[in-house]
């Protein structure tokens, strides 16, 4: 399938270790070294958007569970109960129950006012299905048979993660290929207020290779269009903040399985550790310390973030235009001061962890 990447930013790196001939001989120069084993390194940035329709998967789909690991997907729509609904708490059928998970990201159709959330927790008692979800309604409760969308989920796993190989045709006449990739770092950039955002893709793999060849068919691209950083919301613990950018780095540490019959020595790889950061920036409070507070006592928090497309419809949004991050579990690894033209923030970062049961995902990615 094709993947359509940024313009800047995009590579292929080959390379091959060398055996160096620890010989005696009559120059002080180096013997001629032996090549090794074969690597292949990748950068691929994508632009951070949905596929332009609603709950539809994204062309860069491989890349997202190559790096997280796990997927999932609500196909489709769900009207709730007539009655009951809450601001935070939305009641379901039992026949619809089975479709949510928590963590999945969605959208609550609120007439003139749809309502990006995740959910963070369902009950399944026959004739009390609910869903509870977070950030809670601005006001007042969802309605009556409020319609819920559907979703395309991407989560953190354990195992699972698959491996890709990338083929690019440089001026469409050469093929290079990298082989048996999985991807090691996925970074969120260029989240700002007014911008548009990128999702960075890293990747490391078994073997390479490059020949002449054109493109045998003709690629074909999703139609979503990339939101703009402008009324992209970010909730820490259910509150809106005001920051003006936000950072995300996952780092994958893969283990590469070697073998001595293997003509390129790799055969495989496994991703072993995970560790996700990221940063915030809101302005300081004149009248709280309540940042240093979590700080200091290591007080976890979520966070959750969407950006979207505007509908015509004041108050609704395009579906299949929606990006949603949530990250159920936060704490601040260092808090300083800092300024931004001159005004004060709280300069954060901060580790997505699983728990003091280590059972929460860290990380749950949903496009609308």
């Amino acid at each position: 399938s094709y993947i359509q990447p940024k313009a800047d930013g995009f590579d292929m790196t080959p390379s091959r270790d060398l055996i160096e001939r620890d010989i005696l001989t009559a120059s002080i120069g180096a013997a001629t070294p032996r090549l090794g084993l074969k690597s292949v390194e990748a950068n691929l940035p994508v632009e951070f958007r949905a596929s332009g329709v609603e709950g539809g998967d994204v062309d860069f789909a491989a890349l997202l569970e190559s790096a997280l690991g796990a997927k999932r997907s609500i196909t489709t729509t769900t009207t709730t109960k007539a009655a009951g609904n809450t601001g935070s708490v939305l009641q379901i059928e039992d026949a619809d129950i089975s479709k949510f998970n928590v963590g999945d990201i969605v959208v609550v159709k609120e007439p003139g006012g749809h309502w990006p959330v995740a959910i963070t927790a369902k009950t399944t008692g026959v004739g009390t299905a609910t869903i509870t979800v977070s950030p809670s309604k601005t006001a007042g409760s969802f309605s009556a048979s409020v319609v819920i969308s559907k979703s395309q989920m991407y989560y953190t796993a354990n195992s699972g993660h698959p491996a890709l190989s990338l083929s690019y045709y440089w001026a469409n006449e050469i093929l290079e290929k990298a082989i048996g990739c999985k991807v090691k770092a996925l970074a969120l950039d260029g989240f700002e207020t007014g911008g548009t955002a990128d999702l960075k893709f890293g990747l490391e793999g078994l073997s390479f290779d490059q020949v002449d060849g054109a493109a045998p068919h003709t690629p074909t691209y999703d139609t979503g269009l990339p939101p703009l950083i402008l009324k992209a919301c970010v909730f820490k613990s259910g509150t809106d903040i005001a920051v003006n950018k936000v950072g995300l780095n996952l780092a994958n540490t893969l283990a590469f399985i070697t073998s001595t019959c293997s003509p390129d020595g790799k055969i495989s790889s496994r991703v072993t550790k995970r560790v996700l950061n990221g940063t915030l920036d809101p302005y300081k409070d004149d009248t709280s310390v309540a940042y240093f507070t979590e700080f200091n006592a290591g007080t976890e928090f979520s966070i959750f973030l969407a950006a979207y497309i505007p509908s015509g419809v004041a108050g609704e949004i395009t579906m299949g235009s929606v990006v949603g991050i949530y990250l159920p579990k936060c704490i601040m690894t260092s808090l300083k001061v800092g300024d931004k033209d001159d005004v004060l923030i709280d300069d954060i970062a901060f580790q997505a962890v699983r728990g003091a049961d280590g059972q929460t995902e860290e990380m749950y990615l949903g496009f609308i």
